[in-house]
């Protein structure tokens, strides 16, 4: 017979293991009830997601820069479809859809479940497809990415992959945007994880992508990608860009790249030729810089407009190196400095700074730092705190050395300069738009920040006039209308140095003076016949410009020569 102190234990025993059942019991159906019911969910179903129509990007002219047309994907359930009817509907499926017989079947006798037949095929394809009446078959709607303007502006729209995810441009920036919220559909499975007799039912209706209206027009960056293409064609280089934009609310009318490529077959072009120059590449500006150097001696208080400046006669000695100008200058007014991209005299007018001073204006234009434009892999150029400056380093920076910028960041502090002192921000998007046209996030511009006296800009820019007048601009003249910039050749650096024979030829300007609305910048990566940027870059500048100006009907300046 059992003692009683055994069978107190076996009762203790007993007890413990059923507190642990129940308090079990109460954590699964209780405590974690939703945690088990989605489980349960997970194993009877399976979601199919299809996409929602994909928005259109527009330009602000109204042309169509990427839309969606309408297709459809055929599906197949094996486990709903007898082995017996497999054959003659693999024969029937093969004459729809475009694909060998022998593929449809044996993907019919290997596949367990849901999955595509074939993708982007005709709509009328739905129809015949109904008509098979066939159990485990049907059709989903899906649709196909298309770009009718080809390559213009491609590395700004950019493109999409196989399955509709945007990869570059707007297209990727935008992409949650453009895309909207997927239709779910869900496929029941019964306890053996097997397909039940009900087909696809409707979970969660999605809802369509937004559409784009951007800054950019059409007419305009077709003259840009011409202008540019014909300068890759008379001097080989390797690459080209330009931006124009509106100095005033940072509106990008254009922003080129070249060489382009068509969204539509981006699987032709290599990597190499898919970026976005205007805002991925950092380059040395060269003479572009000057302009830069100069607003920033005069918002420090040493440098007045009408002052001369000793360029030493031909060169200036700096921490035992020795820099020579393009010829033997003596004492210049400073807009001959900039009119004659006189090395000494902006190594003079840096050196009457301190480091502070002209680096807090370099960093206020925006340089080493990104724009926030709405692309992309965008590049913040390369810009070093004055302590780690050496003895050359604000020469350097004088003659556009020491940093590199892009494009567009270029722009940005010229516009600066043509718009009395204020740092806008480039923008492409004015709005998004649901399916019906109503404006979803209207266009509101950012407030703009004071980064130069209004007076320093003012100055600045009449003294860059000089450049276009008689100057090393005279290229980028156009008749009627009184234009400012600058001309900038610059080496190419190379690990150490800069490489022999690689430059880069630059222009920036606006128009027409005294109040710019047009503000262009043009960049000719390693011409080989000529890289002198008062022969290559500043003509693409006037050519650009006076047909833009006409274009969008820019009033010639008052009193000046037509």
């Amino acid at each position: 017979m059992m003692s009683a102190s055994r069978l107190r234990w076996i009762a203790i025993v007993l007890a413990v293991w059923a507190v642990v059942v129940v308090a079990r019991l109460v954590q699964v159906q209780i405590l974690e009830h939703r945690v088990w019911e989605a489980e349960s969910a997970r194993q009877r179903e399976r979601t199919v997601e299809v996409e929602e129509p994909r928005g259109d990007i527009r330009s602000r002219d109204d042309r169509l820069l990427a839309g969606s047309v309408e297709r459809v994907a055929v599906y197949a359930n094996p486990r709903k479809i007898p082995r017996d009817q497999r054959p003659g509907l693999a024969t029937k499926l093969a004459r729809l859809v475009g694909r060998p017989r022998g593929e449809i079947l044996a993907d019919l006798e290997r596949r367990d479940g849901f999955y595509y037949v074939a993708k982007d095929l005709d709509p009328q394809v739905a129809e015949a497809v109904s008509r098979l009446r066939q159990r485990g078959v049907g059709t989903l709607r899906t649709e196909r990415r298309v770009y009718p303007h080809g390559s213009l502006a491609g590395p700004a729209v950019g493109f999409v992959n196989a399955e509709g995810d945007g990869q570059a441009g707007l297209e990727a920036f935008y992409d949650r945007t453009l895309r909207g919220v997927p239709t779910v559909y869900r496929e029941l499975r019964d306890g053996r994880i097997a397909s039940t007799s009900l087909d696809l039912r409707l979970d969660t209706l999605g809802r369509p992508g937004q559409s784009l209206v951007v800054s950019l027009d059409c007419r305009v960056q077709q003259v840009v990608e011409e202008e540019l293409t014909l300068i890759l064609s008379q001097t080989r280089a390797k690459g080209a860009s330009a931006v124009v934009m509106s100095p005033v609310t940072g509106e990008l009318l254009a922003i080129a790249s070249l060489p382009s490529y068509d969204p539509a077959r981006v699987g032709q072009t290599p990597p190499e030729g898919r970026r976005n120059r205007a805002v991925e590449d950092a380059l040395e500006p060269g003479s572009t810089f000057k302009p830069i150097v100069v607003a920033a001696a005069m918002a420090a208080g040493v440098l007045d407009p009408w002052e001369m400046v000793d360029c030493s006669g031909g060169g200036i000695q700096i921490a035992n190196v020795f820099i020579r100008d393009h010829a033997l200058y003596g004492l210049l007014p400073v807009r001959d400095v900039l009119a004659k991209s006189s090395n000494a005299g902006a190594i003079r007018i840096a050196h009457r700074m301190a480091a502070g001073q002209l680096d807090a204006t370099i960093r206020n234009l925006g340089f080493g730092q990104p724009t926030h434009v709405e692309l992309p892999a965008e590049a913040h150029g390369i810009y070093r705190s004055p302590q780690h400056w050496s003895a050359l380093s604000r020469a350097g920076l004088a003659l556009g050395q020491e940093i590199s910028v892009t494009a567009l960041q270029l722009a940005r502090a010229y516009a600066a300069i043509a718009n009395g002192g204020l740092l806008v921000r480039p923008t492409l998007v004015l709005e998004t738009r649901d399916r019906s046209g109503r404006a979803v996030t209207p266009y509101r511009p950012q407030p703009a920040t004071r980064v130069l006296p209004a007076q320093v800009a003012s100055s600045l820019a009449t003294l860059l006039e000089s450049v276009v007048e008689d100057g090393t601009g005279k290229a980028a003249d156009v008749p009627g209308y009184r234009v400012a910039g600058k001309t900038g050749t610059a080496q190419r650096a190379s690990a150490g140095g800069y490489a022999a024979g690689r430059h880069v030829a630059w222009f920036a300007g606006f128009l027409p003076m005294p109040s710019p609305s047009l503000l262009i910048v043009v960049c000719i990566d390693e011409p080989e016949s000529n890289y002198w940027a008062a022969e290559v870059a500043a003509p693409v500048f006037g050519r650009i410009a006076g047909r833009v100006v006409t274009l969008l009907g820019v009033q010639p300046t008052s009193g000046e020569r037509v």
